[in-house]
């Protein structure tokens, strides 16, 4: 928030200053995060479980933007089955490409969640090759993603999340791309490579 300039001189000239002169200036991509996000992924980013609402903050603006533009194309969310996809269309469809720019903005200056690890799934022998065999081409050695590629990064996510759309991709809930080989995955492979992510640092480690 800021104070109006002429505030600000007269603070500083010792003139009188009344309440009504203490304007702010409102940030246009925290209004929209307000408005259109903040009921399930919270003031905070790090979003509602128990809603299915992931941990959005600190993910990259080019992401976020791309995602809402997906959801608001129908593109993703078209499946019948995937309620939270469906909200998430409900809440994107009303946003024009200069709020998009802006929520993006404000989401990527959030705190990435610190708690990524919400289940008793442990890695094993062999976790980082499985991850580095099945993920790694897109989302890097590091988990860390590839804008070129359009692959986000992995190591801000909860491993509730990561699995969720694991299962959506296997069952085509939501789209992969051309990469099909997330399908030959098995529960207890997926469970290993989840885990091995989330004992990553995030970008802000």
């Amino acid at each position: 928030m800021r104070l109006r300039i002429s505030t600000a001189l007269a603070i500083v000239c010792g003139f009188p200053v009344s309440a009504d002169d203490f304007q702010t200036e409102a940030d246009p991509g925290f209004e929209v995060f307000r408005d259109q996000c903040m009921a399930c992924h919270l003031e905070t980013g790090l979003g509602i479980q128990a809603m299915n609402a992931p941990s959005i903050a600190g993910l990259p603006r080019w992401y976020v933007t791309d995602q809402l533009r997906k959801f608001r194309s129908d593109q993703r969310g078209f499946h019948s089955a995937d309620a939270p996809g469906k909200l998430m269309q409900a809440n994107a469809v009303v946003l024009d490409e200069r709020t998009i720019a802006f929520v993006g903005r404000h989401i990527e200056t959030l705190d990435p969640n610190p708690r990524r690890k919400t289940t008793a799934t442990q890695n094993i022998k062999g976790s980082e090759m499985l991850y580095q065999r099945h993920c790694s081409q897109c989302h890097k050695e590091d988990a860390m993603g590839d804008r070129t590629l359009r692959a986000p990064p992995l190591t801000s996510q909860q491993d509730w999340y990561l699995l969720k759309q694991i299962e959506n991709f296997q069952t085509d809930k939501r789209d992969h791309g051309d990469y099909e080989g997330t399908k030959e995955l098995s529960r207890d492979e997926i469970d290993s490579i989840i885990s091995w992510i989330v004992d990553l640092p995030t970008r802000d480690d």
